[in-house]
């Protein structure tokens, strides 16, 4: 990798870690909050979802980590990319077919972001090969 690489994968996944932290910290602390954000009108109790605060606030720790050294990162990265693309892909189906009745938005925008961020994690990973 060029140090130009090397500087634009720690953005990249420094970028994600941000986003990660952000959600991981909204599901853990204020579930209920993100389900009134929605406008879901199907949404049941939001306490069953924290689990998934911490999950995301661990992988966002481990970006932070990953980010100081990006080059000898390429699981941590093939498997953040891999989840990216599941994120998103579940969304749309959610938002097409899995009768999803809230704000479109709410899934739209993480849907773009999860997007987005694995088209770079995918550029991250091909320098990383």
């Amino acid at each position: 990798m060029t140090p130009s690489d090397v500087k634009s994968s720690s953005t990249i996944l420094y970028i994600a870690a941000i986003f990660d932290l952000v959600y991981g910290v909204l599901f853990l602390f204020v579930p209920l909050w993100m389900f009134k954000l929605s406008q879901d009108p199907n949404v049941g109790s939001p306490g069953w979802v924290r689990w998934s605060g911490g999950l995301l606030i661990g992988v966002a720790v481990a970006g932070f980590l990953a980010a100081a050294k990006p080059e000898t990162q390429r699981p941590f990265v093939v498997g953040l990319l891999v989840a990216t693309v599941l994120i998103a892909l579940s969304l749309l189906y959610s938002l097409f077919v899995g009768g999803y009745a809230g704000a479109a938005w709410f899934l739209w925008v993480p849907i773009a972001i999860n997007a987005c961020l694995a088209v770079a994690l995918a550029w991250v990973a091909s320098k990383l090969s």
